[in-house]
């Protein structure tokens, strides 16, 4: 059967072949080049958007976006086999408690200061090695009543190579190697359902979305008293 491959996975593939092409003429060179080895860090940016406006500036406190956020599931997709052997993959959390309370703060600054033109980028680097980082990318904005989340990469490998760019960093909302997830969140009512455009209708190319009606979802929690226990 033929296998149709994305834009993501195409650019995933060329950054691969000039890994190994950039670590080979390094080789044969025969010069040695050193890198500093890995650190864990967060990076929030705010980028220009696609959409002809936001609903930006917005004012969330970090209890009321942690809330939201410790909601938000990664759901990796097994084939048949594996659901087989192992049983259906567990979901697991977009942020750990330590990466959530890193990464909150920054977000609720970068929407207060977002225009209507804007989007926010979010980069979460955890260290495994000197020489290895898994990152969690992708990118949030507020349309209406509706916060959305995009992933681009979550704890996905990165290898650091002398010579090599940190072309993760550069690029957060690209994918660097292909992964088969969805997003869930632990209350689906208060999710609005995206309308799949051709292209990822017929060969599944849109990058994992969450839209949420983030307001009243906070109506709800602060009603049943279960806000996030981070602090502001």
């Amino acid at each position: 059967m033929t296998r149709w491959i994305d834009r993501a996975e195409c650019r995933g593939i060329g950054r691969l072949l000039t890994i190994v092409l950039v670590a080979g003429l390094a080789t044969s060179c025969g010069y040695l080049v050193t890198v500093a080895p890995v650190e864990s860090e967060v990076a929030v940016t705010v980028a220009t958007g696609t959409l002809p406006s936001y609903d930006h500036p917005v004012r969330v406190s970090s209890r009321e976006l942690a809330t939201v956020l410790q909601a938000v599931q990664v759901q990796f997709k097994a084939n048949w086999l594996q659901v087989l052997i192992a049983g259906p993959l567990k979901p697991l959390p977009l942020f750990d408690e330590s990466s959530l309370g890193r990464v909150v703060p920054s977000l609720v600054e970068a929407l207060e200061r977002a225009g209507p033109r804007e989007r926010i980028v979010f980069y979460v680097a955890q260290r495994r090695s000197d020489s290895r980082r898994d990152i969690t990318s992708g990118t949030i904005f507020v349309k209406g009543r509706l916060l959305h989340i995009t992933l681009a990469n979550y704890q996905n490998r990165v290898d650091v190579l002398p010579g090599v760019p940190a072309y993760d960093r550069q690029d957060p909302e690209v994918s660097v190697a292909p992964q088969r997830m969805t997003l869930l969140f632990d209350r689906p009512e208060f999710l609005s359902k995206r309308e799949l455009d051709l292209v990822d209708s017929l060969f599944g190319a849109a990058p994992p979305r969450l839209m949420i009606d983030y307001a009243r979802f906070l109506q709800m929690t602060i009603r049943d008293g279960t806000l996030s226990g981070l602090n502001n």
